[in-house]
C-alpha cells in the first residue's frame, strides 16, 4: 500500500465528510516518467487501424482534454465513486456535480480503504479508460494499467486501440458514429452530449463536419434519409427501412465498401463523389450554441421593437411586452452561460 498524508476534513458531496489530501507517496502507481508520445510515433500507431490521427485526438479532447498527464506529472485520472462498493453514491447522476477538490478527498478516501477498488472505480490517462476494463485493454489489474499508464503516454494509446479493437468500436469510429462509441464508451446516460462534444472537436481539428449515420433501426433525420434515397435512385420517403438497408448494401458491395449497411463518413464520401450526395451534417455542441445565441438575439430585437411603441400601447398590451423582454433577458442569459460551459471542456 502507498503511503497517504491527510488534512482537516473537507465536506462533500450529499452531506459527507471525506478526509482531504495534501501529499500522495512517491511510489504512489500513478505517478511515473510520464513520458509524452511523439505526433508522429502517435500518428503511426492510429494509422495501422486505418483511423484518422484526428478522430482518437477528438476522443482524447472529450475524455481529458487531451492531456494525458497532470502539471505535477501524475497520470490523469477521475474517481467515479458509484462504482466504488460501500461508497454509499448509487449512479453516475449523483456522481456528476461533485466538485473536484472534493472528488479527490474521495479518491483518497477510498485508496486509504482498498487501493484497488479505488484505481478500478477511476479513469484514467488521455483516452480516461475506467479500471475495470483493465482486462479489456491488455492488462492484469487496474494496478498494471496505472502503472504503465503513469509511465508512458505510449502505453495509453495501446491500451485504447486494443480497448475499443476488443470491442468493435474501430469501424464505429471510421464510420465517426460518434453517438454509438460514445452509448459504448461512455454509457447510454450522456452518449448525445459526447456526440456532440466530439463532433465538435473533429470540426476543430478538421475544419470539416460529419455527415449523420444512417442505419436500419436508427431513428434518423428524415432529410438525411431522404438525401440518401435520391442518392441511391430510389423511393425518397424519408424511411430507413428495409429496402432502403437492401439498397445500401447492395450499393457499397457494387462499390468496393463493406456491405453492412451503415451509411457512415466512408459510404456518404463514395456518394458525394459518384452520385453528387450531399449529406446532412452531425449536430454538434457548436450549434446549440448558435441556435440559442440567435433565439436570443431575435428575442431581444423584437422586445426593443415593442418598447418603441410603448408609449402607444394599452396597458394590457404592455404586460405582454414586458413579458417579451422578460424572455429574451432569459434567453440572453442562456447563452451566456452556454458559451461559457463550451469555453470551461467539463469533463463527466
Amino acid at each position: 500500500m502507498f503511503p497517504l498524508i491527510f488534512l482537516r476534513p473537507l465536506r462533500g458531496a450529499h452531506g459527507r465528510n471525506w478526509p482531504g489530501i495534501a501529499v500522495i507517496g512517491p511510489d504512489a502507481p500513478w505517478k511515473g516518467r510520464a513520458v509524452r508520445v511523439g505526433q508522429d510515433q502517435f500518428e503511426a500507431a492510429v494509422r495501422r487501424c486505418n483511423l484518422e490521427p484526428q478522430i482518437i485526438q477528438a476522443v482524447w479532447a472529450v475524455e481529458s482534454a487531451g492531456q494525458p498527464f497532470r502539471a505535477d506529472g501524475s497520470l490523469e485520472r477521475r474517481y467515479e465513486p458509484h462504482h466504488m462498493p460501500g461508497s454509499g453514491i448509487a449512479s453516475w447522476r449523483d456522481s456528476l456535480g461533485i466538485p473536484f477538490a472534493t472528488r479527490e478527498a474521495m479518491f483518497a478516501s477510498a485508496c486509504a480503504r482498498d487501493p484497488d477498488k479505488a484505481m478500478a472505480a477511476s479513469s484514467w490517462g488521455g483516452p480516461q479508460i475506467m479500471g475495470f476494463n483493465a482486462a479489456a485493454a491488455g492488462f492484469a489489474s487496474a494496478r498494471d494499467m496505472v502503472v504503465a499508464m503513469a509511465d508512458d503516454e505510449a502505453a495509453q494509446l495501446d491500451a485504447f486501440l486494443r480497448l475499443i479493437g476488443g470491442w468493435g468500436l474501430i469501424t464505429t469510429l471510421r464510420a465517426h458514429d460518434w453517438l454509438r462509441f460514445a452509448a459504448r464508451y461512455n454509457g447510454s446516460g450522456q452518449a448525445a452530449a459526447y456526440a456532440r462534444r466530439i463532433e465538435a472537436e473533429y470540426r476543430c481539428l478538421t475544419g470539416r463536419a460529419s455527415p449523420v449515420v444512417l442505419r436500419l433501426g436508427r431513428a434518423g433525420d428524415r432529410a438525411a434519409v431522404r438525401e440518401l434515397q435520391r442518392a441511391l435512385g430510389i423511393g425518397d420517403d424519408g424511411v430507413f427501412g428495409p429496402e432502403t438497408d437492401a439498397a445500401v448494401r447492395a450499393w457499397q458491395g457494387r462499390n468496393g465498401l463493406v456491405a453492412d449497411g451503415i451509411v457512415g463518413a466512408e459510404t456518404w464520401a463514395a456518394l458525394r463523389d459518384r452520385r453528387d450526395a450531399h449529406p446532412v451534417a452531425q449536430p454538434a455542441t457548436m450549434d446549440v450554441a448558435a441556435r440559442i445565441t440567435t433565439w436570443a438575439s431575435a428575442a431581444t430585437a423584437a422586445a426593443g421593437a415593442f418598447t418603441a411603441l410603448g408609449e402607444t400601447l394599452p396597458d394590457s398590451a404592455m404586460t405582454v411586452l414586458v413579458t417579451g423582454a422578460t424572455v429574451a433577458g432569459v434567453l440572453a442569459i442562456a447563452a451566456a452561460l452556454f458559451a461559457r460551459l463550451r469555453r470551461q471542456r467539463a469533463v463527466f
